[in-house]
């Protein structure tokens, strides 16, 4: 993926376009100079995030020192960009800024378009206060980028990002902006709400727990956002989250097939988990079912990640049977490794069974 983003932005045209408009508005701007610090000998060699980097350094010194001067000059020409290529001008917020906070927060709320919540995080660490009061007054922003920029600035554990440490150990500056837009009407605000709730939910699971329970009592509608806040501590079985969504019960039910095809498989390879259970209480039951992957690492090492299979409610004596394809093609995130993987169905994240293949 990341190669793929590498040879799609941060091009040579992005480089020339942006160097003549900035020229345009700042005669003095040296794009011969520009162009040639950026491709230095080991720009090929560079991956994704490392180009951002480059280009953020050498735009960043190419600007007035001046920085009311430099931010001024970026907010005139960066609504001729999108996308990927955007990152740049947060990113020189990020590098030229931490001692500027208000003119550098009111230059975020515009780069935000695209994104901003990685080059927001400095000036939380180093302004808690100030930076907590102006996210809090981006919930009520007329642009649902800068409403998001809110929630997903002072994640704990931003993807991609360092972790706000402090915020892990005391997530509590994070709720006032959470309930803001518990019922923001974007959607793309809502799903980082239940993302940084879901952050909150691995230090604080009871806290989390507690957020949800509230929210659920005021208004159902909120059920998809709670789910999702708590995905992580429903594949851990955690009771109180199961008992949320009625699921919490330990399950009566008949395991009657649980198979994986083929027991051996290659890396790169494919097999397909086949199940069938049957109720077996007299009233209908709601069931969460997953299965857990345990995977072979070296050194005799071993994983496991928990998938979601489906939510169902199953009548007494009623039969569902379900297969997956399992796949063992290499990702960016995960890399698969000989040995023996276990796979365990988990019902209201109770341990159910498991069958076994080899992959070789």
């Amino acid at each position: 993926m990341a190669q793929a983003l590498k040879h799609r932005f941060f091009q040579r045209t992005f480089f020339e376009d942006l160097a003549a408009r900035i020229r345009r508005v700042h005669r003095t701007f040296d794009a011969h100079r520009f162009l040639a610090e950026i491709y230095d000998d080991d720009w090929d060699g560079l991956e994704l995030k490392g180009r951002l980097r480059r280009a953020a350094e050498v735009l960043g010194d190419a600007l007035p020192r001046d920085y009311g001067k430099a931010i001024a000059i970026l907010r005139e020409v960066e609504r001729h960009f999108s996308g990927f290529d955007h990152l740049l001008f947060a990113e020189v917020v990020e590098r030229r800024g931490v001692e500027h906070f208000d003119a550098s927060m009111d230059a975020l709320e515009v780069f935000t378009r695209s994104s901003a919540e990685f080059a927001v995080r400095p000036f939380l660490r180093r302004y808690p206060e100030r930076g907590f009061a102006r996210m809090l007054a981006w919930t009520q922003h007329e642009s649902e980028h800068v409403r998001r920029l809110a929630s997903e600035g002072c994640r704990p554990r931003l993807p991609w990002a360092s972790a706000l440490d402090e915020l892990k150990r005391d997530p509590s500056p994070i709720l006032p902006i959470l309930e803001r837009l518990k019922d923001d009407p974007s959607e793309y605000v809502r799903r980082s709400v239940a993302n940084n709730l879901g952050d909150i939910a691995k230090d604080h699971p009871e806290l989390a727990v507690d957020v949800v329970t509230r929210w659920l009592a005021e208004s159902p509608a909120r059920a998809p956002l709670a789910k999702h806040a708590l995905r992580d501590l429903l594949k851990k079985g955690h009771r109180r989250a199961l008992h949320l969504f009625g699921v919490g019960d330990k399950p009566a039910v008949e395991v009657e097939t649980l198979v994986v095809t083929p027991k051996r498989v290659a890396l790169g390879g494919s097999a397909t988990l086949t199940l069938s259970i049957r109720a077996r209480r007299k009233a209908a039951q709601r069931l969460r079912l997953e299965y857990a992957m345990t995977y072979a690492r070296p050194a005799g090492r071993t994983g496991r990640k928990v998938f979601k299979i489906a939510d169902v409610e199953l009548a007494s004596g009623e039969r569902l049977t379900l297969s997956r394809k399992l796949s063992f093609v290499d990702r960016s995130i995960r890399k698969h490794h000989a040995g023996l993987h276990v796979v365990t169905l988990l019902v209201n994240g109770h341990a159910l069974g498991e069958a076994r293949l080899r992959l070789t």
